[in-house]
């Protein structure tokens, strides 16, 4: 059995009985400014195994006009329930959910191992509790979303790093900005192309669309912000981040023959060996 609220942009999922599901888990359908959506958990993991995976999505993609977009700011998190109802895993993000990309969130939102810790909280009589809150959920005006969705991109994920696929083709190198934005939170795509204006010639015909165009992307936090390199070659820009080297355990300690430095008595021998001294 699992339960909805929904109040003033925050919807809280109470899902009971949370060790019988294995499979994807979804949420009934909530309105938030004039979208439908729900929310889907993993409680195996989706694809990274040990992890918990928990993705935002848009509930009727089909439903929406041609064109749509919605460029949204949130943040998802499975709350500890024997410290005040408080939010101690929680991970913003920002995205724009449009009819190819209609979900969005974490493959790797939190440990199985930390999730089932019973002194975390996160499960509290086999329930488990998922908030989310939407801080901008906007419809973007039609002129932002024609530029918008002129840029096309795929992202792929690999053992060791992810890749950015978008489509830019008539541009030149000059013309093409990748940054890190919002504090290092975010990967931004970005072009200013004008059209050319010629004495004496006037335009018979104009399909391109041109002026500032722009994608962002949302930077997970196992991406290694040190480590991008972009590439452009045949209208095709290609930005590599590296994933960040996973911590494992048990991690080994190196013990070494010695004494504890700084352990000496007033004669400067070490204490626990003076006694051995004739």
């Amino acid at each position: 059995m699992t339960k909805i609220e929904a109040s003033n942009g925050k919807v809280r999922w109470t899902i009971n009985n949370f060790s019988t599901f294995t499979d994807c888990l979804q949420s009934d359908s909530f309105l938030i400014s004039d979208c439908k959506w729900n929310v889907r958990i993993y409680p195996k993991g989706n694809i990274e195994e040990g992890q918990l995976s928990i993705f935002l999505h848009v509930a009727d993609p089909t439903g929406l006009p041609n064109g749509w977009i919605r460029d949204v700011k949130y943040s998802l998190a499975v709350i500890d329930q024997l410290n005040n109802m408080s939010t101690i895993k929680s991970t913003n993000a920002e995205d724009s959910f449009t009819a190819k990309a209609s979900s969005w969130g974490f493959q790797s939102f939190m440990s199985l191992t930390e999730l089932h810790d019973p002194a975390k909280g996160y499960i509290v009589n086999d329930t488990c509790v998922v908030e989310i809150e939407f801080t901008v959920p906007v419809d973007v005006p039609k002129k932002q979303v024609e530029s918008f969705m002129l840029i096309k991109a795929d992202v792929k994920e690999y053992p060791n790093s992810y890749t950015f696929l978008v489509e830019m083709p008539g541009l030149k190198l000059d013309d093409i900005k990748v940054q890190l934005v919002d504090s290092g939170k975010a990967l931004l795509v970005s072009s200013d192309q004008k059209r050319e204006e010629e004495d004496g010639v006037k335009y018979l015909r104009a399909d391109r669309r041109l002026g500032n165009l722009t994608r962002k992307f949302s930077i997970s936090e196992d991406m290694n912000t040190d480590a991008i390199s972009a590439i452009y070659k045949d209208g095709m820009l290609i930005v590599t981040i590296d994933k960040l080297e996973a911590k494992t355990f048990p991690k080994n300690i190196k013990v070494e023959l010695g004494f504890p430095k700084n352990i000496k008595d007033e004669h400067g021998f070490p204490k626990n060996i003076k006694e051995e001294l004739p």
